[in-house]
Formats: C-alpha cells, sequence, structure tokens
C-alpha cells in the first residue's frame, strides 16, 4: 500500500484525535506547546493531509488546492463547537472561586477600536491558574481588582470572569 493511499486515513485520525482523545486541559490552558500543535494541526497539517487525500481522485489540481484552503475555515465549527462544549461543562460542573487581575492592558487594533483586556488568576486546590485574555470593554476592572470566577471542577483551566459576562 503506497504513502498516497494513508492520508484519507491519517486526515480522519488527526480530526478524531483532536475531537475526542486530547484532554480538554490544552485548549484552555492559555499556553504550551501543546496548544500550538493542536493550531498547526488544524490550520497546516489536516489541510495537507486533505489535499494528498485529494489526489486519488479525479479532481484537477486547482480544485484540489482550493478545497485545502478552504478546509482551513473547519477551524470555525471547531471553536462554535468548543465554545458550546465549555458553555456546557461550565453550567454542568461549575463551581465559583475568588481571582486576582493580575494584568490590566489596552490592546491596539489597527481596523477596529480598541479595547480594554485583563487576565485574572485563581486557586484551585493549592494549584495557580490563569484566565485566558479577556475583553473588558468598559473598562470596569482594574489591575489588582478581587473578581468572582466560575471555573470547571473538571478542568480548572476552563475558566470565566463572572463580572464580564453580560
Amino acid at each position: 500500500m503506497s504513502l498516497n493511499k494513508l492520508f484519507p486515513f491519517f486526515y480522519l485520525a488527526v480530526w478524531c484525535i483532536i475531537l475526542f482523545i486530547l484532554p480538554k486541559d490544552i485548549f484552555y490552558s492559555g499556553s504550551g506547546v501543546m496548544r500550538w500543535i493542536v493550531f498547526g494541526a488544524i490550520f497546516l497539517i489536516l489541510p495537507y493531509f486533505l489535499y494528498k487525500s485529494l489526489e486519488l481522485t479525479s479532481l484537477a489540481k486547482k480544485a484540489r488546492t482550493g478545497i485545502a484552503y478552504i478546509s482551513v475555515f473547519l477551524g470555525i465549527p471547531f471553536g462554535i463547537w468548543l465554545g458550546m462544549q465549555s458553555d456546557m461543562e461550565l453550567k454542568n460542573n461549575g463551581k465559583q472561586t475568588y481571582g486576582i487581575i493580575e494584568k490590566a492592558w489596552l490592546v491596539k487594533r489597527k481596523s477596529r477600536a480598541d479595547v480594554w483586556s485583563v487576565k485574572a488568576k485563581y486557586s484551585v486546590g493549592n494549584k495557580l491558574y490563569h484566565t485566558s485574555t479577556k475583553e473588558n470593554p468598559e473598562k470596569t476592572i482594574s489591575l489588582g481588582d478581587t473578581i468572582t470566577i466560575l471555573y470547571s471542577k473538571t478542568t480548572p483551566q476552563m475558566s470565566e470572569i463572572l463580572e464580564l459576562e453580560k
């Protein structure tokens, strides 16, 4: 069996690993090399595997290339699905704690209005966690403020700053 015939299997295997096997804490860690590997898999490796898989068909090279480039947009429904999973997880396994804003800064944007952003730290079971960057357009929270964090009991990296939820 040639390597080209394995590319469809590789394509499906990588999606299955991302969707069903990878631990959730990788997606919510906010840092670390593993998160960048997953990002690279979705936006680089998967389109390549799809392109190589399409070489087994009678599609023209331009069509194969176009389909591979368009497949990058599968990251959008994946992000939506991840957000829905996060909301469901926080609803079913959410617990509150207090955290402190450890970083607050103005994010300058070229084509849109600048926005105030914050990042908080919180402790769960004597382990320190950090929220991802959260937008605070009204600038209601400042550096050093104590805030309420909703986190998942099963995946403490998954969190929301309740004062920023509308």
